[in-house]
């Protein structure tokens, strides 16, 4: 296999970047539909319902990641039996925890909206949102473990089309349903459902083509027994122990942010959203990093591997460097594109420089995050957040009784920041590692 050019990469990386772009902008739109009804109370319980989602997907996050790089491990080895077992395997375990998922949903609810103490007509929104959108979990679910295994079998077009036209789809139905037929709330849910639904039908279509399988030979035995899972489970173990912590930050963020009050509530959930932009588009370059490890490392070849390392470093500043200057030139415009409430946007200008400072924060530990999962050495990943949530959690106990929302602030960058730095140490061990098994 060759050295990687800037066009091959590029040419995987900027198509992902693009169609995860569009995940945090269906949740910026269904803000921003939220944002334009007159009462506040709108968007803070649509961003409670959104954080509690992704407290639940996010926290199973690691099947579509880990499938990556499964996935792409098995096609940097050319071995259809190896890519056929990464599919089957985590969707086995995505159809139990969707499961379990919706056999305790009530007290999945009332435990977090309890955490989070918010505005009891806030919580009765909520809960609206919440028991229409807990039925799509098998479909989000299964959704993760087939796009993480078209992407890391490089089906670009089919895995940015997968995601961009569910995200599309899920767009048009909110403004639809909130502005024409006037649903408010529940319109935004079922718009998200429905999205959800056409996802999964067009994940078994998908599949179906380009998975080519040779079903007669699913080793069935294999798929059943739990001690064939005892690999995939050490590496998503690990990751679902980082996504435990950044649901953790998440939760305290908006628990914080709800002691504030409604205003600087609704004023976080949109600077959030704009942070959740910045951060998709970098966590598109994450996924092109972890292809190109997962298939250095499936393939042996040392040298794809640390041309990965400097090809991502590179575009990374560049990405970081546009959406700086992007969001400094425009922050006041893209603020109000997500309400027209003008204490909720004085508010958010109040703190939005914190949101200039994202990519330089998160950027290196984000797409070092995409190398090391895509070798699935995860171990460093769960050490990394655990240290880096161990940062956060002394900031905000410091900064936020002197500063409020500012400190909280604060302790997430000094959270994002951490994970960059403890990253990078990690990298030479992985270089180390990765040099006595494959010629660098």
């Amino acid at each position: 296999m060759s050295l990687l050019t800037d066009r091959e990469y590029l040419g995987l990386t900027v198509p992902f970047m693009l169609s995860t772009m569009t995940q945090p902008l269906m949740g910026a739109v269904n803000t921003a539909v939220m944002g334009q009804l007159p009462d506040p109370k709108y968007i803070a319980a649509v961003s409670l319902g959104a954080i509690l989602f992704n407290n639940l997907y996010w926290l199973f996050g690691f099947l579509r990641v880990s499938t990556t790089g499964y996935a792409a491990q098995a096609f940097g080895a050319a071995d259809k039996r190896l890519g056929m077992l990464a599919f089957f395997k985590p969707l086995v375990l995505a159809m139990l925890i969707s499961a379990c998922c919706i056999l305790f949903q009530k007290p999945i609810l009332e435990l977090y909206l309890a955490m989070i103490a918010a505005a009891p007509e806030v919580n009765e929104l909520c809960r609206d949102y919440y028991y229409i959108l807990i039925w799509g979990a098998p479909l989000v679910l299964g959704n993760y473990v087939a796009l993480g295994w078209l992407m890391g079998q490089t089906r670009v077009r089919a895995s940015v089309f997968m995601q961009v036209s569910m995200n599309v789809l899920n767009m048009a139905l909110s403004i639809w349903f909130v502005f024409w037929l006037h649903m408010d709330i529940t319109g935004v849910a079922f718009a998200t459902l429905l999205s959800q639904l056409y996802g999964g039908i067009l994940s078994v279509v998908l599949m179906y083509y380009y998975g080519d399988f040779d079903y007669k030979a699913l080793p069935w035995g294999e798929l059943l027994d739990w001690r064939e899972f005892i690999g995939m489970l050490q590496v998503n173990v690990n990751l679902m122990i980082r996504t435990a912590c950044l649901l953790t930050v998440n939760n305290i963020i908006a628990a914080v942010g709800a002691s504030f009050g409604t205003v600087v509530l609704a004023a976080n959930a949109v600077l959030l959203q704009l942070k959740d932009i910045m951060s998709y588009l970098i966590d598109g370059m994450a996924n092109g990093a972890a292809i190109f490890s997962g298939r250095a490392v499936g393939a042996k070849n040392g040298k794809l591997f640390a041309a990965t390392i400097k090809m991502t470093f590179k575009w990374l500043v560049v990405l970081a460097a546009i959406l700086m200057l992007g969001y400094h030139l425009g922050n006041e415009f893209f603020i109000r594109l997500f309400t027209n409430i003008e204490e909720v946007v004085a508010m958010a200008m109040t703190y939005n420089v914190f949101v200039l400072f994202y990519p330089v924060c998160a950027g290196i530990g984000m797409v070092l995050y995409g190398v090391f999962c895509g070798a699935t050495r995860t171990a460093p990943v769960r050490n990394m957040m655990l240290m880096a949530l161990l940062v956060f959690y002394l900031l905000q106990w410091q900064l936020v009784p002197l500063w409020g929302n500012s400190g909280l602030w604060l302790a997430l960058l000094g959270f994002m920041l951490s994970q960059s730095i403890i990253l990078l140490f990690y990298l030479s061990s992985l270089r180390r590692e990765f040099a006595q098994t494959t010629p660098l």
